[in-house]
């Protein structure tokens, strides 16, 4: 038995040392399969990105006969030349022209740091959906076709003085719960935006997935761009439902009671823009109709405006939008001035001065409306705001 043993261990040390031919070519099967599968997730990887991006953009707002009759001087809240943000996008080559996208963005105050859209961390933007040669679909929370009707007629844009004073949802224009589709075909874009639940925090209050359209939106465009011209139709339409807050008509002011299904918030678009030479002149009509069992209103938006780069780095943009709102007893009229130099291409500087005229025994229109805190003149009087800031973009 005892000298058995040393044989054995013998035996079994020389097999370690000297694999069969069996075990050797498993061996280099594993290898070879490892080796497949790193390649296979290195190719996967190349094949997919992910970006981030962001906006810091702060600035100091000053304007006179706030509520109180005072000036007032103060941080930029909500935007300044544009709203701060933050945010994700990425896509996955999928293979036959078919991609995977995704984009994740929140809106930020710059004053203090903290998250906007109602403290949502990705309340810009959050969704998924594929892409094609047919166009796109995506899912999640994300822009109405508003969105996509101004942005090339709008030469001023989201900025803190700007159209926003006199129909704060142009820049706000997002639905939850919702599936959009997109198309553009040789300059010719088509598409829409529905939601079964169009705001579910306290700002709309207003969460849907009911019966009878309850809280539902839904709106849609048709756009053609040429290479020096376009022009764009869109329509956009909220519900109303139970628990939902007033409509905003004049920012700042009593909105309209919308808590019932049937209740309709309704806005018509006509804009366009040319580009003669250097210069970008755009401009636009917006109807708005609302119809709720509390109170039935419409307002005309009416906007001309024209951007001019004097040298590479310096661009003056100015803008004149006039707001009807006869149910209201009020009528304004906003001039906005801008003047922006860049440093860079990601770092530019700016100043804006803006005067609102108001007409009317109404509540009056604000320079300041594109703020949480809006701080409107006496009824029929007048507000001249100035604002100079920096913007990074990264």
């Amino acid at each position: 038995m005892y000298h058995d043993a040393p044989r054995s261990l013998s035996r079994r040390k020389t097999l370690k040392r000297k694999p069969s031919k069996r075990k050797i070519m498993r061996y280099r099967s594993y290898l070879a399969i490892s080796v497949f599968g790193l390649f296979l997730m290195s190719g996967a990887h190349a094949q997919s990105d992910v970006t981030l991006y962001g906006v810091f953009d702060a600035g100091v707002e000053h304007f006179n006969h706030a509520q109180n009759g005072g000036t007032v001087t103060r941080m930029t809240m909500l935007s300044s030349s544009v709203p701060s943000l933050l945010g994700f996008r990425g896509s996955e080559d999928l293979g036959n022209g078919l991609k995977a996208a995704f984009v994740l963005e929140n809106g930020f105050a710059p004053w203090q740091g903290t998250l906007l859209q109602n403290g949502r961390f990705f309340g810009r933007q959050s969704t998924v959906g594929l892409r094609g040669d047919w166009g796109q679909v995506d899912l999640g929370r994300q822009w109405t076709a508003t969105f996509r009707a101004v942005i090339d007629a709008d030469v001023i844009g989201p900025a803190s003085f700007s159209m926003a004073a006199l129909d704060s949802y142009i820049p706000n224009a997002r639905v939850d719960n919702s599936i959009s589709y997109y198309g553009t075909f040789n300059g010719l874009t088509v598409g829409g935006v529905y939601s079964l639940g169009r705001d579910t925090q306290r700002a709309g209050n207003c969460g849907g997935e009911q019966n009878n359209r309850a809280c539902n939106g839904w709106s849609a465009l048709v756009k053609y761009n040429a290479p020096q011209w376009g022009i764009t139709t869109a329509y956009d339409e909220l519900r109303g439902g139970a628990g939902a807050n007033p409509i905003t008509v004049v920012p700042g002011a009593s909105g309209v009671a919308f808590g019932h299904s049937g209740d309709k918030d309704q806005r018509y678009y006509l804009n366009g823009y040319a580009r003669i030479a250097s210069v970008k002149i755009g401009g636009g009509w917006l109807h708005r109709n609302i119809e709720a069992e509390a109170r039935s209103l419409h307002t005309n938006l009416y906007y001309l405006g024209a951007s001019l780069p004097v040298i590479p780095k310096l661009t003056f943009d100015g803008q004149f939008s006039y707001m009807d709102n006869p149910s209201y007893d009020t009528r304004a009229m906003l001039l906005v001035l801008r003047t922006s130099y860049a440093f860079s291409k990601r770092t530019a500087a700016y100043i804006s001065v803006a005067q609102m005229n108001n007409r009317g025994d109404g509540p009056a229109y604000s320079v300041s409306a594109s703020s949480l805190t809006v701080k409107a003149p006496k009824p029929g009087q007048n507000q001249i705001g100035t604002l100079i800031g920096l913007r990074h973009a990264f």
